[in-house]
């Protein structure tokens, strides 16, 4: 009987330890960048086409609807050099604001601030069903609304924006003719996403950390990030940068790369991503050293460095960004500068 007993109860334990290791997992995703419907490349028809894609949202929190800024909005029209902006996670346009736009002022380039798939929206699911191949898709359609509006394009991308503009600069390197990067997101602070690729990781942390919610509650002082995210936004975080923050990706950028972040010492540095991840990633980079720079501002006092919301440096970000496009990008300032 004992022996029994104990053969049932080593069948359990083998099948609860199968069970454990064959659960669901995130897993990383293995992207592909398919062709994007081209927009139209007259400067009014580009226009209505924009306005109508975001008409057609639904919820979208105030100002943070994707749209052109044109250099010149009395005559709309196809300038030397665009820039095309992608936010962070969970944000919006105004993550950058306004230092994009003084950056485009500068230099007198059309400005594009995109919205990225389920961000912007009032619902607080907005995220779910969100995957890495809708971001990466959504971010090629925002580079190739770039080149309707400019010559060359520069990409700047604040956090998960800046995962994007490096993958783009990777899969699309005669499409991309310069990276911004603020504060960009190769890993997350902490490793603080990688129980989601445990086996059951996904359904451990909703219960023992969101009380069985789908939906991670947070407060917000702003319009311009989400309150409310649904647990897909993490699992997309998660499979974006397992399985595309990666060297062999960072050694396929070419183009001149600007990286800026928030580090003070141990104690004070980006809360957000990971500075050392950064820091690495800017080392593995295809990019010519003479073609990049990296700079900390170490009075940001957050993850956020370029919007005077979050950050006490986007003053001097905004410098460091325009003397870099200025000086190794090659792009000529416009006679009149902003303040």
């Amino acid at each position: 009987m004992m022996k029994r007993r104990y053969k049932v109860l080593l069948g359990l334990v083998v099948v609860l330890a199968v069970a454990v290791a064959v659960g669901p997992r995130v897993q990383p995703q293995a992207l592909q960048l398919h062709a994007v419907p081209p927009p139209p490349q007259d400067p009014a028809a580009l226009q209505a086409w924009v306005d109508a894609r975001e008409a057609a949202a639904v919820g979208i929190r105030p100002d943070n609807q994707a749209r052109i800024v044109w250099a010149n909005p009395a005559h709309p029209a196809h300038t030397g050099c665009a820039i095309v902006y992608l936010h962070g996670f969970s944000a919006s346009q105004g993550e950058g604001a306004p230092t994009h736009r003084r950056l485009a002022q500068a230099f007198g380039c059309n400005l594009y601030l995109s919205r990225l798939p389920g961000h912007g929206l009032n619902a607080a699911d907005a995220m779910r069903g969100l995957d890495a191949q809708q971001l990466v898709q959504a971010s090629a359609q925002v580079l190739a609304i770039g080149h309707a509006l400019g010559d060359k394009v520069i990409v700047i991308g604040t956090s998960m924006g800046g995962s994007l503009a490096l993958e783009l600069a990777a899969r699309e390197p005669q499409a991309v003719d310069a990276l911004v990067l603020w504060s960009p997101l190769v890993r997350e602070r902490n490793n603080a996403l990688a129980p989601m690729l445990w086996p059951w990781g996904v359904t451990w942390l909703r219960y023992s950390r969101n009380h069985g919610s789908e939906i991670v509650h947070s407060k917000s002082t702003s319009d311009y990030w989400a309150a409310d995210i649904h647990l897909d936004g993490y699992r997309t975080l998660a499979a974006l940068t397992r399985g595309e923050m990666q060297p062999a990706t960072f050694a396929l950028v070419r183009a001149p790369v600007f990286l800026g972040y928030y580090y003070r010492d141990e104690q004070n540095q980006d809360p957000t991503v990971s500075v050392p991840a950064m820091l690495a990633m800017y080392d593995q980079l295809g990019t010519p050293a003479a073609l990049k720079r990296k700079q900390d501002f170490p009075d940001a006092d957050a993850h956020v460095i370029a919007s005077p919301l979050r950050s006490h440096a986007s003053d001097e970000v905004f410098a460091a960004s325009r003397d870099f496009l200025q000086q190794v990008v090659g792009l000529e300032p416009v006679a009149r500068q902003p303040p």
